[in-house]
C-alpha cells in the first residue's frame, strides 16, 4: 500500500505541469496568508478600537466598493488572462494600456454618479436609514478606478506566469498598505473613526503607483497603438463582466440587504462570520492563479488529455485542502469569533451555516475559472444570474425573519445552485469533470 502510495507522490511532483501548480500554489498560499492577516488585523485594530458599529459602517462601505468596482472593470480583468497568454498577444502595449484607460474612465463615472446620489442611496432606500455612511463614501468611491488598475495590472502578470506579482497585489497588497497607513493616522493624525476608509483610499492609491510602475518596466515604456482587435476585445470581456459582477453582487448581497435591514451592529458581525468563512477559498484562489493560464492555452492548442488532467489534478488538491480547512474553522469558530470581541462570537450559527455553503466550493472546484477559460463564459454568466436572482428573493425573504441568519441561508443556497449547475454543464455539455471524484 505504501509503495503504490509513493510512487503516485513521485510521478505526481516529476510532472512539469503538477509541479508548477503545486510550488506557484504555495507562494501564492503564502501571499494569501500574508493578505488574510493583514486584512484581519486591519478588521480587529477597528473592531477593538472603534467597535461592532464603526465596522458595520466600513463593511458596508467596502460593500460598495466591491460592487461598483467589477462593473467598472468591464471584464477586462478576467479577459486579460485569456488573451496575453497566448504568445500572439504578449508584446501588445496598446491593448493593455487602452483597456486600463477605459476601465479607469468608466469607474470613475460610475463612482461621480453614486457620490451625487448618495445620499439618497444611503437614506431614502435603507429601510434602516444610515446616514452616519455618507462622510466615509467619497473616500471609498473614488478608490474604486485605482481598485481597477491593480487588478487588471495584477491579471496582466498572471497571464505572463508572473504569478508573485500577481499574488502580492491581488491580497497582501490592498490591506498591508491600508494598515500601515491606518496605524500612521491614528497614531501620529487623527483618531477619528473616518481614518478607516482614508488609510484604505491611500493604500490602493499607493499600490496602483507600484502597479502600473512595474507594468511600464515590462512593456519599456507606454503606447496606445495596438495590434489586436479592441472592439473584440472588449466584446469577449463583456460577458465576463457580466458573469463576474453576477458572483461578486452574489458574494456581498448579504451584507448590502444586512444594511439595508439590520443595524450596523448586525452588519458587523456577519461580515465577521463571512469574512472567516472564505477562509475556505485559500487553496480554490491559490490553486486557480496558476490554472487559468494552462488551461485556456491547454484548451487553445486543442490538448485535451494535458487539459483534463491538469483540472482533474487541481480539483482534487483543491478539496482535500479545503474541506480540511472548513472542519478545522468549524472546530476552532468560538475562538476565531472572539479574535474581534465578545461580541462577535453571536455569529456563531451563522458561521457554520456559512462554512457548509463552503463545502460546495470545494467539491465542485474552479468551475468558473475552467467555463471562461473555455469560452463558455456566457453559459456561466446565465447560471450565476439565476443564482444571484435567487438569492436575492431569499435573502430580501429570510433577512427580515431570521437577521444574519437567514441571510447565511441564502448565500448557502445559491452557493450550491451556481456551483452544481457549472458542474453539471460542462459534465454533460462538454465532458469535463470538474467535480472532486476519488
Amino acid at each position: 500500500m505504501i509503495k503504490p502510495l509513493l510512487g503516485k507522490v513521485k510521478s505526481t511532483i516529476g510532472d512539469k505541469d503538477f509541479s508548477e501548480i503545486l510550488s506557484k500554489s504555495f507562494y501564492f498560499i503564502l501571499f494569501r496568508i500574508g493578505g488574510t492577516i493583514f486584512g484581519y488585523v486591519f478588521s480587529v485594530f477597528i473592531t477593538q478600537t472603534y467597535g461592532a458599529n464603526t465596522y458595520g459602517i466600513v463593511a458596508l462601505c467596502f460593500s460598495f466598493f466591491i460592487f461598483i468596482g467589477v462593473f467598472g472593470r468591464l471584464g477586462i480583468d478576467t479577459n486579460i488572462v485569456k488573451v496575453f497568454s497566448k504568445s500572439e498577444y504578449r508584446s501588445d502595449a496598446g491593448l493593455f494600456y487602452k483597456a486600463v484607460s477605459k476601465s479607469f474612465l468608466v469607474s470613475l463615472v460610475i463612482c461621480f454618479i453614486v457620490y451625487v446620489f448618495g445620499e439618497e442611496i444611503v437614506v431614502d432606500l435603507l429601510v434602516e436609514p444610515k446616514p452616519e455612511i455618507l462622510p466615509y463614501l467619497p473616500w471609498v468611491l473614488f478608490s474604486v478606478p485605482l481598485w481597477s488598475i491593480v487588478l487588471i495590472s495584477a491579471s496582466f502578470f498572471r497571464a505572463r506566469s508572473q504569478n508573485n506579482i500577481f499574488a502580492f497585489f491581488n491580497n497582501p497588497g490592498r490591506f498591508l498598505f491600508s494598515l500601515l497607513f491606518l496605524l500612521i493616522l491614528y497614531f501620529f493624525l487623527d483618531k477619528d473613526p473616518i481614518i478607516t476608509v482614508q488609510s484604505h483610499f491611500f493604500g490602493i492609491l499607493v499600490l496602483a503607483l507600484v502597479s502600473l510602475i512595474l507594468v511600464y518596466r515590462d512593456f519599456n515604456g507606454i503606447k496606445f497603438n495596438h495590434e489586436s482587435h479592441y472592439w473584440m476585445f472588449l466584446k469577449d470581456a463583456f460577458p465576463m463582466m457580466l458573469a463576474s459582477s453576477a458572483i461578486i453582487i452574489l458574494s456581498s448581497t448579504d451584507t448590502f440587504l444586512m444594511g439595508v435591514f439590520e443595524t450596523n451592529e448586525n452588519v458587523g458581525i456577519y461580515n465577521i462570520a463571512l469574512k472567516i468563512s472564505t477562509l475556505s477559498i485559500f487553496f480554490l484562489q491559490s490553486i486557480s492563479s496558476i490554472l487559468a493560464p494552462k488551461i485556456a492555452k491547454a484548451y487553445a492548442e486543442d490538448d485535451i488529455k494535458n487539459f483534463n488532467k491538469i483540472v482533474k489534478f487541481s480539483t482534487k488538491i483543491n478539496f482535500y485542502l479545503s474541506s480540511s480547512l472548513i472542519v478545522v474553522i468549524i472546530i476552532f469558530r468560538k475562538f476565531l469569533l472572539n479574535l474581534f470581541g465578545e461580541q462577535f462570537v453571536e455569529g456563531e450559527v451563522i458561521l457554520i451555516i456559512l462554512c457548509a455553503g463552503q463545502i460546495i466550493n470545494a467539491f465542485t472546484g474552479p468551475v468558473g475559472v475552467v467555463m471562461q477559460m473555455i469560452g463558455q463564459q456566457k453559459v456561466f454568466r446565465n447560471i450565476v444570474i439565476v443564482a444571484l436572482i435567487l438569492n436575492i428573493i431569499l435573502t430580501i425573504t429570510l433577512i427580515p425573519l431570521y437577521g444574519g441568519i437567514g441571510a447565511a441561508i441564502s448565500t448557502s443556497i445559491s452557493m450550491f445552485v451556481w456551483n452544481i449547475s457549472s458542474s453539471v454543464y460542462l459534465r454533460v455539455r462538454k465532458g469535463i469533470k470538474s467535480h472532486f471524484t476519488l
